[in-house]
């Protein structure tokens, strides 16, 4: 009955590549993004950077929500730097207010909300740092401020996140010290 464990709904935590820290699949709802063939399709050259405004259990839910016409390719749990990933990274998720930012980049929602910066954590800052560079190693994305962006900084954006108390010297500094 070895197969049989394979198929157990109680294993859903994987390692995506060697560089990648355990993710959880919690797949988003199909009508909250756009399928593709990324990066044939559209070149990744963004990391976007996002807070939730939300938890982690109420943002997954809002994913699975074929009504709420939003997702993200990952979202980071405060507590422990769990990491949910909703959406496949050849997809386009909906997550950046910007079709072409869309295309171009990998959306991570961090739990917590832009004016309590006790929800970023050492871990949520830990395995998202671990996450970027991943993910900046496989589409050759650098490792600056010019391409690991926060929501903020997509054009045309209306959106504050992740704010005045993500310490961006630190994760920078973290994402290239992986």
């Amino acid at each position: 009955m070895p197969s049989a464990l394979l198929t157990s709904p109680h294993a859903v935590a994987k390692t995506r590549a060697a560089a990648y820290p355990p993710v959880e699949w919690v797949p988003a709802s199909s009508s909250n993004y756009t399928a593709s063939n990324r990066p044939s399709s559209y070149p990744v050259t963004y990391v976007v950077v996002h807070v939730t405004q939300e938890t982690y259990a109420d943002t997954l839910a809002i994913f699975k929500n074929p009504a709420k016409k939003v997702s993200a390719h990952y979202v980071v749990r405060s507590s422990d730097g769990h990491i949910a990933q909703c959406v496949s990274e050849r997809n386009v998720a909906w997550h950046a207010g910007n079709w072409t930012y869309n295309t171009r980049s990998i959306g991570i929602e961090h739990e917590g909300w832009v004016d309590q910066p006790e929800y970023f954590t050492d871990e949520m800052y830990e395995q998202s740092a671990r996450l970027t560079a991943a993910i900046c190693d496989k589409y050759a994305i650098p490792k600056d401020r010019q391409r690991i962006i926060g929501h903020v900084e997509v054009p045309g954006s209306d959106h504050t996140d992740p704010g005045r108390y993500w310490d961006w010297s630190r994760y920078i500094r973290m994402v290239n010290s992986v």
